[in-house]
This record gives C-alpha cells, sequence and structure tokens, in this order.
C-alpha cells in the first residue's frame, strides 16, 4: 500500500511569533569541536553536551522542568540540586525503568543490554573500584540518589496509577519558560561521553537543539504539565489530551512541534509519524536521514513517492536494528526478510528501484546511532526523541519538531556527511546470505 500524501488534513495549527529567539543545534561527535569528557577524562571530538545543558541550568532563576527517559550523569543532579537550593521550582520526570538509585536496585535478570547497562553504573558510581558503594560515592556519583537526598520532586510514568506508557521516552528541559532544550540523548555516559568500561566509546551519536523561545517554551511547558498533572498522579501515554501541529517562528526559522502518543481513533496522518510524512513529501531535491530505528512502513511507502519523483534519498540505520525483518531499510534496498513465523511484516513493500545510497551506520565500539533526524532539500530538519516507529508513534511519550531554517539544516547536513564517510552503503553478504537460508527454511504457502 502506498499512501496518497497529498490528502493530507492537519488540525489547524496553532501559531505564535517570537520578537527575540534564537536556536542552536549541538552534536556529541561533532568533528569541528573537542573537548575533556568530565569523568573518565579522555580528551575527544565532539560538542560536549552536558555541558551545554549545565549553562542553560546555570541561568535558571524560577523553573527547571526536566522529562528523560533517564538520568545517570552526577554533575547535571548535582547542578539540579543546587538550583532548587537556591528557591528554583524543579520538576523530574522519569522513565519508572529507570527511576532507582543503585542500592535501590535489584538484579533483574531481564536480559543482557540491562545488564550491561546496569553494570555501566556500577562502574561509574564506584570510583574506587573495591566492589562497594561508599557515602560519599553514593553522594556525588549516583545521580538519582542525590536527587531523592536532597527531596527534589520527581514522578515516572507509572504516577497514574497505570503501568506506565510504553516508553516515558522524551529527552526535553524547559527553563524559566523561555529556553528549551530538545535531546535525543539521555542524560547518561553512554547516550553523552562514551561507556565507562569501554575506552573507546565516545559515547551514542546524538544531537541537541537549544530553543531561545517563550513560544516555544510553552508548547514544552504544557506537555510537561500534563505529565505531571497535580504532582502525585500524573497523565502518561493515551492519558494525554491530544494536541495537534503547534507553530512558531524563531528569528526568521519556522518551528513545528507535536506530541505523541496518538490515540488509533484519530488518522494516521494526524498523529506525529504523518507529521515527519508530510515534511518528508514536500522533498524536491534530497531527503538525509540517520535513524536509531525505521520501521513505520507509510513512512517508508513516502520516501518512496519521492525516490520515483528523482529525490535524492539517504538513509543510515543502527546496526542492531537495521537488518531486522520490521526494518524498512530492507524496502529501501528492494529486498524483505521473514520473520519467525515465516510471514513478510504487514505491507511490506520493496522498492522495485531501490535506493543505491542507504545502509548502516559505523561508530566506535560501544557506540551506536542514536539518531533520530531526517534533512529534506538541506533547508528542513525533522529531529526529537521520536523513533519512526509504531510504539513511538501510538504508545510512547516523545516529541518531535521541525525546524525550518537553512543554517541548522546545514548542521545537520554535515553530520549525516560525517556519519556517511564511514558508513557501510548496500546490503552486506551477510544478509543476502541469511534472506536465502529463511527462504529456504520457510514453506512458500502462507508467507504474505
Amino acid at each position: 500500500m502506498i499512501l496518497k500524501i497529498c490528502s493530507f488534513l492537519l488540525p489547524s495549527l496553532l501559531v505564535a511569533s517570537s520578537a527575540f529567539a534564537n536556536v542552536s543545534a549541538y552534536f556529541n561527535h561533532n568533528s569541528r569541536s573537542s573537548y575533556t569528557d568530565p569523568y573518565r577524562r579522555i580528551s575527544r571530538p565532539g560538542d560536549n553536551l552536558e555541558e551545554v545543558v549545565l549553562a542553560e541550568i546555570r541561568q535558571a532563576r524560577r523553573t527547571i522542568y526536566l522529562a528523560v527517559q533517564e538520568l545517570r550523569l552526577p554533575l547535571i543532579a548535582a547542578a539540579l540540586i543546587e538550583k532548587k537550593r537556591q528557591g528554583v521550582d524543579v520538576r523530574i520526570i522519569l522513565e519508572n525503568d529507570y527511576n532507582f538509585d543503585i542500592l535501590s536496585q535489584r538484579d533483574s535478570g531481564e536480559g543482557e543490554y540491562e545488564a550491561s547497562k546496569l553494570l555501566e553504573l556500577r562502574a561509574l558510581i564506584d570510583a574506587n573500584r573495591d566492589g562497594r558503594f561508599q557515602k560519599e560515592e553514593l553522594e556525588s556519583l549516583d545521580a538519582i540518589y542525590m536527587l531523592r537526598a536532597a527531596q527534589v520532586p520527581i514522578m515516572d510514568d507509572t504516577s497514574d496509577n497505570s503501568q506506565g506508557s510504553g516508553l516515558m521516552h522524551h529527552k526535553f528541559l524547559v527553563i524559566d519558560g523561555k529556553t528549551t532544550i530538545v535531546s535525543t540523548a539521555n542524560f547518561t555516559m553512554s547516550c553523552i561521553h562514551g561507556d565507562v568500561l569501554v575506552s573507546d566509546s565516545r559515547g551514542n551519536a546524538n544531537s541537541m537543539v537549544v530553543v531561545e523561545s517563550a513560544n516555544f517554551a510553552r508548547f514544552f511547558t504544557e506537555e510537561f504539565a500534563q505529565l505531571w498533572g497535580n504532582g502525585r498522579r500524573g497523565n502518561f501515554g493515551q492519558n494525554k489530551t491530544y494536541r495537534g501541529p503547534m507553530t512558531t517562528t524563531v528569528r526568521g526559522a519556522r518551528l513545528t512541534v507535536q506530541f505523541s502518543p496518538t490515540s488509533r481513533r484519530y488518522n494516521w496522518e494526524e498523529t506525529v509519524n504523518g507529521l515527519a510524512a508530510l515534511y518528508l513529501f514536500k522533498a524536491r531535491s534530497s531527503i538525509r536521514a540517520a535513524l536509531f530505528v525505521f520501521s513505520d512502513q507509510i513512512i517508508a511507502n513516502v520516501m518512496q513517492q519521492r525516490h520515483e519523483a528523482g529525490v535524492q534519498v539517504g538513509v543510515l540505520i543502527e546496526p542492531k536494528f537495521g537488518y531486522r525483518d520490521y526494518s524498512e531499510l530492507l524496502d529501501l534496498m528492494g529486498m524483505a526478510m521473514l520473520n519467525q513465523r515465516c510471514k513478510y511484516e504487514p505491507g511490506n513493500n520493496p522498492w522495485p528501484r531501490p535506493a543505491t545510497d542507504v545502509g548502516l551506520a559505523r561508530l566506535p565500539r560501544g557506540d551506536v546511532l542514536h539518531h533520530k533526524f531526517a534533512v529534506v532539500d538541506n533547508r528542513t530538519v525533522i529531529m526529537g526523541s521520536q523513533n519512526w516507529s509504531d510504539a513511538a508513534n501510538f504508545t510512547n511519550d516523545e516529541n518531535l519538531i521541525v525546524i525550518e531554517d537553512s543554517a541548522v539544516a546545514e548542521q545537520f547536513s554535515q553530520e549525516y556527511a560525517r556519519l556517511r564517510r564511514s558508513a557501510v552503503i548496500g546490503p552486506i553478504p551477510w544478509l543476502k546470505d541469511q534472506i536465502r537460508k529463511q527462504e529456504e527454511a520457510c514453506p512458500k504457502v502462507g508467507r504474505n
């Protein structure tokens, strides 16, 4: 099925303007800047995303509203505590799976990924490597322990008496109702600086945007207010009120934002992924995307339409998710993979004329491509916490912003070009062999 995107009828946009505003973009693998990791003391290329956050926190005078899936960086925790002591209203919302300090966490046995994250956290906090957690280590290195001890208000997505949204996946910060930080990075070592236990790691590839605009901040403050509720019981996931796209002008740049999840009662075009598709369909010359996960079939169909119209399509995917049966990267390559039930993804649509500039990102050992951005015609940027997936669209608490500004787009284009230089383009022999083996093992009847 190919979506007739030209029939889009989006809700009316809430439009505002701001006389004094600014938009700045940062990348923790930026080859044009460098810094020293404050924890591992490693000098490395990139923008220090933690310092960007700290600089804005230091300016706070009235309010700091933070919604982030995971917070483990002690310097950020210490800065938030200091602001609370100064009388600033500091509030934090986390994903419930990460709302714990090291003393309250028990080994869950949920899997290799969770176990490795816990090992990293223990290594960060156990500074003297004696296998125990000293009081001074907890008070200076365990971010959640520090915040709880200072009685900084923390809420998670189980506070609405549910089992939580799919994920409280936001990564944003609103300060004094005028400054907004929107990040693809969680506030952790692995997402920003690099894994504690892997010396070659330089952090998952991420971006961050800082917007100085009261109107833009209002959109995120309203989202935070819905999540926070009365401070004891919030509204997460489908318990939030649906809001369509909202737009403001920031020093000539047009910014549009929308929040997930969207109920399936609405048309797909009214969802956050629908907003992304709307701007992708506007492409006239190029689409360049760097994505952690890409599994939304309709977005892939929209990109195919632009590809067939002569638009140059380049897509880089995180290797962990690039060669899965649900990955739309396979569609772009003109390939299909059967799942464990010998079925193809519903609506599967391998491109008859495959894209030739798509593939897998390649990063230092221990790091992953955590970006969620696309650049359209080198003028429009689509980014935020939202992966291009059904879970992000219909289940998780997420955000997506569209920045129509050539200067910001150029920065994201440079990041794409950096990733492209080391990427693996096209299907690797393993993929072709894996598809052949699955087809031989699965009966031909009932594959659709």
